[in-house]
């Protein structure tokens, strides 16, 4: 799998974008503030329609431009196909070889990214939201179906939330009642279906982040990550009671207060919490090796690498592990787009092609 034109017009701060990048590895070189991690957004978001840095897709817009368009052609197994996102304010139009793709889920499966961010490092350390929305996006390159369930969950848990509000401002409580267990019932088997995709995708990634680590670390430690959650494992019908067992206390807080988006995503160093214990090294050997676990995990799902999106994380790395890194990805890694602040910080020497960011203009 590989894209061989990337198109862009009217994102953040990049000048038009019409770029035949190689079939290997592609490093963007620019100090920050130039557009590096706008392009791959550009990319991520042309390949999953989310973005990982936004929840609002119009902020991709530029400030001058009513609207925006992406493109990327992809070639696979002998195939080439295009994909095309148009944004402007409040709308998004989705083309899939210049046809409108219904249902959405259509566009899925044949463009497989992953992004690997200097937040990342920072996980374990930082906001249950932030490990949720983490563990989605690997857990959505498994499979297409998990975003159409999520965007559904999303949906009914608005509504589910929005009634909670209103029984706070006097809407009367056989109707909020009634609500409650509409929303019920919709939202337990979404609930339950995202649950156990998650808990199903950290159970096959513990063994290999294991392994990962401790050929990262080089030490006697031991890596470990779970899935927090009240939800997986129970029955839809079992999720609907709970919800309905726990009205009293959503109406008390105004919001939905069990479910899979309270779950988290628990990192560890020798069975203790990595965040609380582990090192600075550790925690991104940590995340380090999760993110090459992910990758061959995918390859093993689709029989072929999918493409990685590297945002300057080099220069977050000691050495050792940024070589580890980068010997990885020369042995095992399919098409790589790498941003960095410095050609010397990526240790690549073969298959590679070096371009300039300034101001948003990218130069050979």
């Amino acid at each position: 799998m590989k894209i061989s034109l990337l198109m862009a017009h009217g994102i953040r701060n990049l000048a038009p974008v019409q770029l035949e990048p190689r079939e290997r590895f592609n490093v963007f070189v620019g100090q920050n503030g130039q557009g590096k991690t706008n392009l791959l957004e550009a990319i991520y978001v042309v390949a999953t329609l989310r973005s990982f840095r936004t929840s609002r897709l119009a902020d991709l817009i530029a400030f001058d431009q009513p609207a925006a368009q992406l493109g990327a052609r992809v070639e696979r197994e002998g195939m080439s196909r295009i994909y095309q996102v148009e944004l402007s304010p409040g709308t998004r139009r989705v083309l899939l070889d210049s046809k409108a793709v219904r249902p959405i889920a259509r566009y899925f499966g044949g463009f497989n990214v992953v992004v690997f961010t200097p937040e990342d490092l920072a996980l374990p350390r930082g906001s249950p939201s932030d490990r949720r929305k983490f563990l989605d996006r690997a857990v959505f390159n498994q499979g297409p179906d998990y975003l159409v369930a999520m965007q559904d969950f999303e949906k009914v848990l608005k509504q589910r939330n929005t009634v909670l509000k209103q029984a706070a401002q006097g809407m009367a409580a056989s109707r909020v009642n009634d609500l409650l267990d509409v929303y019920d019932r919709q939202l337990a088997p979404l609930a339950s279906t995202i649950a156990n995709s998650r808990a199903a995708f950290v159970e096959r990634i513990r063994g290999p982040l294991e392994t990962a680590f401790r050929a990262i670390a080089r030490s006697p430690h031991r890596a470990n990550v779970r899935y927090v959650s009240k939800t997986a494992g129970l029955t839809v019908d079992a999720i609907a009671a709970h919800l309905h067992e726990t009205h009293a206390r959503d109406l008390a807080t105004e919001s939905t207060q069990s479910g899979p988006h309270r779950d988290d995503l628990a990192f560890e160093l020798d069975d203790r919490a990595a965040g609380d214990f582990a090192s600075q090294g550790q925690l991104r050997a940590i995340m380090l090796a999760w993110k090459t676990a992910e990758l061959d995990l995918l390859a093993k799902t689709h029989d072929e690498q999918p493409i990685l999106l590297l945002d300057d994380v080099s220069s977050e790395l000691d050495p050792s592990r940024n070589a580890y890194l980068f010997e990885h990805l020369a042995n095992q890694a399919g098409q790589c787009f790498i941003t960095t602040t410095s050609e010397g910080h990526v240790l690549l020497s073969r298959e590679r092609a070096d371009y300039r960011i300034e101001n948003g203009q990218i130069s050979s």
